[in-house]
């Protein structure tokens, strides 16, 4: 009777069947680099076993960053990295850093970022959405527009689509609303924007980009400095604002590309 031999590919093999069962499959498909390293350092077992389960750890909060990322619709490519502190010379980069460390998530805080266009203040904003799923909070990133779009359709759906819009635009821990002011809100725009702002209120964060300053508020949501005043008091209980007064990064580059041009 022919006995089955067991090799150490059939050992290892096993494991990863049984790793991959467990839904560790990125252990299964490092196994071999993960035993080589600890072979080649020496690694007692309890290192090896850690080592192994930081790798898992590595992969899936990578994929669950890149999915994050995807579903939260913040553009691609800003970063606090990338965004020229020196050129924008007047803006604190420490109270910014301070905002990338994302405890203003966990203490139910908002931010505004204030300032004419072009200053950067959407870069920022979606800079800090990054580093907030970095740091696990769920974020969704929409302008003004289209928010208040789908808040109408919210509005005038059944009674379900109500609940499904507040799961999906009041529930998440960070709300970026970008470019708000850009046009005047009519009345029934502004209290779909306050039902909003107070339904978020001290129980999660919202980050708003706006080319009017505070004071220009009342004019910018039709008029009506009660409901102005109603939704500021709710934003600015406990926010951070950030105003930037800076020149326009398009306008750098505009006229980057005609010096080159010329020259």
């Amino acid at each position: 009777m022919n006995k089955t031999v067991k090799t150490p590919q059939t050992g290892l093999d096993e494991s990863r069947r049984l790793l991959c069962k467990l839904g560790l499959e990125h252990i299964g498909e490092e196994l071999p680099g993960i035993m080589e390293k600890a072979t080649r350092e020496d690694l007692s077992l309890i290192e090896f076993f850690n080592l192994a389960l930081e790798r898992e750890w590595e992969q899936k909060e990578e994929r669950r960053i890149r999915t994050s990322l995807k579903l939260s619709r913040i553009p691609g490519g800003f970063t606090l990295e990338n965004f020229d502190f020196i050129f924008q010379r007047g803006l604190d980069k420490k109270r910014i850093e301070l905002l990338g460390t994302c405890e203003f998530a966990k203490r139910h805080e908002n931010v505004l970022f204030l300032g004419p266009p072009g200053v950067g203040k959407s870069h920022l904003a979606s800079a800090i959405g990054v580093k907030a799923i970095q740091n696990g909070f769920s974020t969704l990133f929409i302008s003004a527009d289209a928010l208040l779009e789908r808040l109408r359709k919210d509005e005038m759906a059944s009674e379900m689509g109500r609940r499904t819009g507040k799961r999906k635009y009041m529930g998440v821990s960070v709300l970026i609303i970008d470019e708000l002011g850009f046009q005047v809100l009519e009345r029934k725009d502004a209290h779909l924007l306050f039902r909003v702002i107070s339904y978020r209120y001290e129980k999660s964060s919202t980050i708003i980009t706006s080319n009017k300053s505070i004071r220009e508020w009342p004019e910018m949501l039709a008029g009506d400095e009660v409901l102005a005043t109603a939704i500021l008091d709710r934003l600015l209980h406990r926010c951070h604002v950030i105003q930037i007064d800076g020149h326009s990064f398009r306008l750098k580059e505009i006229e980057k590309k005609l010096t080159e041009s010329i020259s």
